[in-house]
C-alpha cells in the first residue's frame, strides 16, 4: 500500500506520461517517456517527500464512463486504460496533488507512506526512462 501510494506521488514529481510500472515488496518503479536529462534523483527524491510530508488524506471517488472519456487527462499510463463495461471508473483522490483512475489500495493518509528514495534512474528505451524507490529506513 505504501509503495502503490508513493508510485502516485512520483507519478506527479515526474511530470511525463508513464509507459510502464512495477510494485514489490521492499521496491517500486515507474517507466516515464521523458528525456533522461530532466530525471535527477535528489530532487525527485526531495519533492516527493515534500508532498509526502503535507499529510493528505486520500479518498476514493466514482465517476462514469462517460465522465472519464471526457477528461483523457486523467489517464497517466500510455499502456494501460482503466476497465470499463461497468459503467462507472474508481479514480484515487490525494486533494490537491492526484486524481486518477486506480483499482489499488492505498494508505489512508499519505504521510503513512514515511518517506521514499530514489534508488536508481537509467535508459531503459526510447520512451522508457525508469525511476526506482524504496521507502525511506
Amino acid at each position: 500500500m505504501r509503495l502503490h501510494t508513493a508510485l502516485h506521488l512520483l507519478s506527479c514529481v515526474v511530470s511525463a506520461p508513464v509507459s510502464g510500472g512495477n510494485i514489490a515488496p521492499d521496491r517500486a518503479r515507474l517507466d516515464f517517456d521523458i528525456d533522461m536529462a530532466l530525471l535527477e534523483a535528489q530532487r525527485i527524491t526531495h519533492d516527493t517527500n515534500a508532498l509526502i510530508a503535507s499529510a493528505v488524506a486520500t479518498e476514493t471517488v466514482w465517476i462514469t464512463e462517460e465522465e472519464l472519456e471526457a477528461r483523457p487527462q486523467l489517464v497517466k499510463t500510455m499502456s494501460v486504460q482503466p476497465p470499463r463495461g461497468a459503467g462507472r471508473v474508481r479514480l484515487v483522490k490525494i486533494p490537491g496533488i492526484d486524481l486518477q483512475p486506480c483499482g489499488g489500495t492505498h494508505v489512508g493518509n499519505i504521510a503513512e507512506i514515511g518517506g521514499i528514495r530514489v534508488t536508481r534512474i537509467r535508459n531503459e528505451g526510447k520512451r522508457n526512462k525508469r525511476v526506482e524507490i524504496v521507502l525511506a529506513a
